[in-house]
């Protein structure tokens, strides 16, 4: 930990090490066979990831990550790493965006965290910052550590905008008001995907660290895991690369890769199962909301009155015409529109 200090500027650089483990690492994999015909069906198409493994270790160069975050404004306070990103700044907006401790070129917190305890330290960082009062964004992890947040200090929240609504802890009472029909649908749809597809879900909070040594050791495993999710999780009709060149996969498993932080990563999930980040019955979050509901989200089209059981006062709901989980990524512009047209609103 670097200390509960000032922030202090951070410099990407990536291990030289670390990137000499990962070329020898895939050099030696041992690939398994894959009986003919099955692809994508068992999970991952082992000849698409030996293709993907291939570019990562001959033509991926490395200095095109350290560039890309290196043209950012990087910082570190007390382990966590942040960044300020120009597209809302351009608006008018300071932009903090943080790696999640134990994600990317933050550290490891020393036991893991729920959502909950994230929340808490990155309201620390926002106290050391001195922004007494402020807007929240965010999807996946972001999306359960922001409503957390908001229900933890709604006096500082001044608008909290989200996708990936259906990700946040299911609220504690389904009586009052009864389900909707719409309501139950989407609880129905949840559950189908939570048995065909949530198998991460399972494993990542039950188990992470009986998988992790694998994905920590190998690359190509750890491409295995991840690239499937890009796949299965974005608006790309199957054709993963309709959505993420080959160069974008592997600076997200460089990232991972070079920092070291696959275990740490999963393990927000078994902390979060252990206790979960949920409301107290009766309670929601009260500050101004908005939902931005990409089609292709994991559980997408959320019932809007779903979104008010947990949700008080929401001022704006979109219903997205593309995009999948990896909103941020797959469609920058129709988020920060979002999020811009909200806090003109709001703010």
């Amino acid at each position: 930990m670097s200390g509960a200090g000032e922030p202090e500027r951070f410099e990407i650089a990536l291990s030289e090490q670390a990137l000499g483990e990962l070329h020898e690492r895939l050099r030696r994999t041992r690939w398994p066979d894959q009986p003919a015909g099955i692809g994508w069906e068992a999970g991952m198409d082992i000849a698409y990831l030996r293709e993907l493994c291939a570019h990562w270790l001959d033509s991926y160069d490395p200095a095109r990550l350290e560039d890309r975050l290196g043209a950012f404004a990087n910082w570190r306070w007390d382990g966590l790493h942040f960044e300020l990103i120009p597209r809302l700044v351009d608006a008018g907006h300071d932009l903090i965006v943080p790696s999640l401790p134990g994600y990317a070129f933050s550290d490891a917190p020393p036991q893991p965290l729920n959502a909950a305890g994230v929340a808490e330290r990155l309201l620390a960082l926002l106290d050391v910052l001195g922004y007494e009062r402020y807007a929240l964004q965010g999807g996946d992890w972001g999306a359960v550590i922001t409503f957390q947040m908001a229900h933890l200090a709604p006096q500082r929240i001044a608008a909290l905008h989200l996708n990936a609504i259906s990700v946040l802890p299911a609220p504690s009472d389904l009586s009052d008001p009864p389900l909707s029909a719409a309501e139950q649908e989407f609880i129905e749809r949840g559950l189908r995907w939570r048995r065909r597809a949530g198998h991460h879900l399972l494993l990542q909070s039950a188990a992470p660290d009986a998988v992790a040594v694998a994905f920590n050791d190998s690359p190509a495993g750890l491409a295995g895991w991840l690239v499937e999710k890009y796949r299965a999780w974005s608006d790309c009709g199957g054709d993963v690369e309709r959505r993420f060149s080959k160069d974008d996969l592997c600076d997200f498993l460089t990232m991972y890769w070079a920092t070291g932080t696959i275990a740490p990563s999963m393990r927000l999930y078994w902390a979060e199962r252990l206790e979960r980040s949920r409301l107290p019955a009766g309670e929601r979050v009260t500050v101004p909301a908005a939902v931005a509901d990409f089609p292709v989200e994991i559980v997408p089209r959320a019932p809007r009155e779903w979104g008010e059981r947990l949700l008080a006062d929401i001022r704006r709901w979109t219903e997205m015409p593309r995009g999948g989980h990896f909103a941020a990524f797959e469609e920058p512009d129709l988020l920060a529109d979002d999020v811009i047209e909200f806090l003109a609103q709001s703010t």
